[in-house]
């Protein structure tokens, strides 16, 4: 019993790994991009080595958190794309604001964490089968 515990608890912090890993990916994608400073300031927190309470954290701005929370929230900021061998984008280039989740704008951590909490269960339960399975053999 104790080992089968200790399977589902490794494969619970697995899941969460990898939905963390996932969520910054994507929101590395759609995280406003001018100077590269907010998509550099993300942090990375997985879960604890078998936690029993595995959490999983993907932040942006560090000390400028509160720059990064307005890029986040403001849907009506003018966030263009970055020009193809540019180091930032300069003057109004591009369409205006852009809808979340459809390229770099707000929601770039909103977006991707709502996709995601459709399918966690079903990754959950992956992981978990994968390893009882293992157990198992």
């Amino acid at each position: 019993m104790r080992k089968g515990n200790l399977v589902v608890i490794e494969a619970a912090g697995q899941a969460v790994t990898e939905i963390t890993t996932g969520l910054a990916r994507q929101a590395n994608e759609l995280v406003p991009f001018d100077t590269g400073n907010l998509a550099r300031s993300r942090v990375i927190k997985y879960p604890k080595k078998l936690s029993d309470n595995p959490i999983g954290e993907v932040s942006y701005g560090g000390p400028a958190a509160p720059y990064a929370v307005v890029q986040h929230e403001s849907l009506d900021f003018f966030h263009p794309p970055k020009p193809p061998n540019k180091s930032k984008v300069g003057g109004r280039q591009g369409t205006g604001p852009v809808a979340a989740g459809t390229g770099r704008g707000p929601k770039y951590l909103e977006y991707p964490l709502k996709r995601y909490h459709k399918v966690f269960n079903k990754i959950l339960i992956r992981k978990i089968n994968k390893a009882i399975k293992r157990m198992g053999t």
